[in-house]
């Protein structure tokens, strides 16, 4: 009964980006905000999200015009938890608990796409001179970014060995008409086909994938294995096959309802200066020679929506955090069955910081727990192993665990020189995109001779509203 209310309640949200849009004005006209006056792609458009975002607000935000381009701007599709948890079935209130364990779910029951002869993505095409990356409405984000990037497009590219489809969010930085920069970080799959792909010295086909339903986004971030089609993944996540059509330029298929198709290919050999770009730590990626990508044909829908990522800020840093959660719980719970949850903080980026809450049967068993959560994801610098009766949504509960509870000489262990996020500016040589890091796991449970804490009996049955009515609960506010 409560999965087919789940996915009733998905059905109604849409198939693709102007579904779930069309679902939010009807359903929650306050998670859109249209601006229909002219913007400047250059700082005006992220500047009103950051002004947004500075009142504690994170609405769907559609820029009407932009200047210089006849394309709409979607932007903050994720920046507020609820319409991630809506977007797989969720009612809006869920919160991170909930969410993990129905990503977890269906993470576990892939539904493989299906290819069709044709879909929206196809309505427009564009080829030989007709393509102009520079007719897009990019943005520039940040005052020291280096141009105006691509932040959400999906690049699908193929395992020349496997055949098997890739699917990963990189940036891109236009160069001009047809050519752009890509960052292919040294952690992610894309990388990989690329290299085996550079050892055959041939080029490596790709599409990139502009605008889809959400729920769409938070599958193709899973944390599957290079051999798994992310397709299958952001089809459980939708719950239902993804249509996908095949490219006329490349051996590739993308999915017939998203809105812009970019199809090319990266040079084996041509390398330029790519970045600064303001990244997800909140400080800028350093410039590097990174491979080119040569575009030769844009497919689109009529009227087509562009998307964009808000990177360094809840849009993306929500996205990219809450598609962790169950790779990092089912690999610590191998090494500790007694994990019940963990949590990657918007505090810590959603990227460098994980709390664990377990119940502690075997001593020893908080740093097993926070060597398997560094395995899980290389990306983590800091890992918090508390007992179950923290909170690990709340960072002051942690912290007051590690402040009564910890040892420093006993209850924490570093790894040196380990391997992290290229993009960290507490790297051994951050300048230089260096990936080395310094890893602390911390103990912060209870010990054998821990002093008994404080407790006031009856507090879990005071009814508040019995005592104060409603009026207690706007106290703060």
């Amino acid at each position: 009964m409560e999965a087919a209310a789940k996915a009733l309640r998905q059905s109604a949200t849409g198939k693709d980006l102007r579904g779930f849009i069309r679902y939010l004005e009807e359903h929650y006209p306050c998670d859109v905000l249209r601006v229909a006056r002219e913007v400047d792609p250059i700082f005006e458009a992220t500047a009103i999200l950051s002004r947004l975002e500075k009142e504690d607000k994170f609405p769907l935000v559609i820029f009407e015009k932009v200047k210089k381009s006849t394309i709409p701007v979607v932007a903050n599709t994720h920046a507020a938890f609820h319409r991630n948890a809506m977007a797989i079935g969720l009612e809006p209130d869920a919160g991170p608990r909930q969410f993990a364990a129905e990503y977890a779910r269906r993470e576990a029951a892939p539904i493989e796409p299906a290819v069709v002869r044709t879909g929206p993505c196809k309505e427009v095409v564009l080829k030989g001179s007709e393509v102009d990356l520079t007719a897009l409405p990019t943005l520039k984000y940040h005052e020291k970014d280096a141009g105006r990037y691509i932040t959400h497009a999906f690049t699908v590219m193929k395992d020349p060995e496997t055949g098997i489809r890739n699917a990963g969010i990189y940036r891109y930085q236009v160069f001009d008409k047809t050519t752009a920069g890509i960052q292919l970080s040294e952690t992610a799959h894309g990388h990989y086909i690329f290299k085996k792909n550079l050892k055959r010295g041939r080029p490596t086909e790709i599409a990139a994938v502009i605008g889809h339903h959400p729920a769409v986004s938070l599958g193709c971030l899973s944390f599957t294995s290079i051999d798994v089609d992310e397709f299958s993944i952001a089809g459980a996540m939708l719950g239902e096959p993804i249509e996908l059509v095949r490219c006329d330029g490349v051996d590739l298929e993308v999915p017939a309802n998203c809105e812009i198709v970019l199809e090319g290919y990266i040079d084996p050999k041509e390398r330029r200066p790519e970045a600064p770009f303001g990244e997800y730590p909140g400080t800028y990626g350093p410039q590097r020679n990174n491979p080119v990508v040569h575009f030769n044909r844009i497919t689109m829908r009529e009227n087509p929506l562009y998307q964009s990522s808000f990177v360094g800020h809840p849009d993306n840093l929500l996205m990219s955090g809450l598609t962790r959660l169950s790779a990092i719980l089912s690999t610590v719970r191998l090494a500790c069955p007694s994990v019940k949850e963990v949590y990657v903080p918007p505090s810590g980026r959603c990227r460098y910081v994980c709390y664990v809450a377990m119940e502690k049967l075997i001593e020893g068993d908080p740093k097993n727990a926070a060597m398997a959560a560094f395995a899980a994801d290389p990306f983590l610098k800091f890992v918090v192993v508390v007992d179950d009766d923290v909170d690990i949504l709340k960072d002051a509960e942690v912290i007051h665990a590690i402040a009564q509870r910890v040892r420093w000489y006993t209850d924490t262990f570093q790894v040196t020189h380990a391997r992290g996020s290229p993009l960290d500016p507490a790297s051994y040589d951050p300048a230089g995109g260096s990936h080395i890091v310094t890893k602390v796991g911390i103990d912060a449970t209870r010990k054998a001779n821990f002093p008994e804490e404080i407790r006031v009996p009856g507090t879990d049955k005071v009814d508040l509203d019995a005592l104060f009515g409603v009026r207690w609960r706007e106290w703060g506010r």
